[in-house]
């Protein structure tokens, strides 16, 4: 089957950029089905790569490569191979990573993590359900998972006509999966919670929070999900309060507490309503962390999602002691460093205070950033020291 793209697509796509959107699209044979693998030319006739294309999709054409090559299980192999190659050495301490991350492992629409021996594993377009049976082949081979579950159950899939499936795809699935990070043991129940167990993409920033912490310093973790980050500044002597709405998470976190001898305080609720109580409490902290979920999935969400980091960062600004540190981070593509540049300008100015930006920090090297694929930067965070 064959499409054909228009004059302006055609320049990206030989910029090795994956995306074709239906404004992109000159022509399309008739009776593609969803997700099928088709030639893609440009209008002038040359050819330019293969790729998933589904009709009725939000973004048609997903490219797999620029060659004329076959896209079968040998070609999962590669990929996998190659990710891997690309991670070997840069991912210390822990026994967990990401393998795949979507387009930036060539990979579109696979999502899969690896925590010790146990694969999770998201599909999240028509193109990579139709091939997964090859994919799950590849990934256990080149992985060596001798266990692996789906959660496909996301938005990105439902939008594709997917039923988000979930389940074990292989092997025996433990209950709780275990895996370590530095000196803590951590845990999630991988049918249950969020996204594909745990959030991985954080790692580079638990630790970085952790090394300003002091024994007996206050931490504070807004939005926490299971407390990656409560847990890692425990572990280094401070007294952490740990603020989700999410019961489940929470849980995992105080099993988790339990399981490395750490304690971590628990407030369930609405994180802006949880901060403004602690600030009438006149609670007093010296490091903090705000990391919401995805407050914008579209670019309209933006104004509104800039409100809500600066009202959580007013509310910490309050509690936090001169010197203190602040780090501020969005998983949201379309959020970026100056918005959250912006955002704490604001709250500053309410909490009557100032602060100095002393870093800006990415996701970690096992989520790649592709420069031909700029959707493939999402997590920005920037780090403040709040002056008088």
């Amino acid at each position: 089957m064959k499409v054909t793209l228009k004059a302006a697509a055609e320049r990206r796509i030989r910029g090795r950029y994956p995306f074709g959107h239906s404004g992109d699209i000159h022509d399309a044979e008739s009776g593609i089905g969803a997700g099928e693998v088709v030639d893609v030319y440009s209008e002038t006739g040359p050819f330019l790569g293969r790729g998933y294309f589904n009709p009725s999709g939000a973004t048609p054409l997903r490219m797999l490569t620029l060659k004329r090559e076959n896209i079968d299980e040998g070609f999962y192999r590669r990929r996998v191979r190659e990710a891997l190659k690309r991670r070997e050495g840069r991912i210390t301490g822990t026994n967990a990573m990401r393998v795949l991350h979507g387009e930036a492992d060539g990979t579109p629409g696979i999502v899969a993590d690896l925590f010790g021996e146990v694969l999770s594993v998201q599909f999240r377009n028509a193109g990579v359900e139709a091939h997964r049976a090859m994919i799950l082949k590849a990934l256990q081979a080149e992985t060596g998972a001798k266990s692996a579950f789906e959660r496909s159950d996301t938005g990105e899939s439902v939008r594709e006509g997917l039923s988000g499936q979930t389940g074990v795809l292989w092997g025996d699935v433990p209950q709780k999966v275990s895996f370590y990070e530095d000196d803590l043991e951590l845990h999630f129940s991988p049918l249950e919670g969020q996204k594909t167990g745990f959030y991985l993409d954080q790692r580079d920033n638990r630790r970085l929070m952790r090394g300003l912490v002091r024994s007996g310093s206050g931490f504070l973790d807004a939005y926490s999900y299971t407390g990656g980050f409560s847990l890692h500044a425990a572990r280094a002597g401070a007294r952490s309060v740990a603020v989700d709405k999410d019961p489940v998470a929470l849980s995992v976190l105080e099993q988790a507490a339990r399981t490395n001898r750490v304690e971590v305080g628990v407030r369930m609720g609405d994180a802006l309503v949880a901060l403004k109580r602690l600030e009438a409490e006149k609670r007093r902290f010296q490091v903090a962390v705000i990391d919401p979920p995805t407050l914008a999935k579209r670019r309209d969400d933006v104004p509104k999602a800039k409100r809500v980091f600066t009202d959580a960062a007013t509310s910490v600004l309050n509690m936090l002691d001169p010197g203190g540190y602040l780090l501020i981070s969005t998983c949201a593509h379309y959020i970026g460093v100056n918005d959250l540049l912006d955002s704490a300008r604001i709250a500053t100015a309410e909490a009557e205070c100032n602060a100095e930006v002393i870093d800006t920090t990415f996701q970690p090297a096992d989520h790649p950033h592709m420069l031909n694929v700029p959707e493939s930067l999402y997590l920005k965070s920037i780090l403040l020291r709040k002056e008088g």
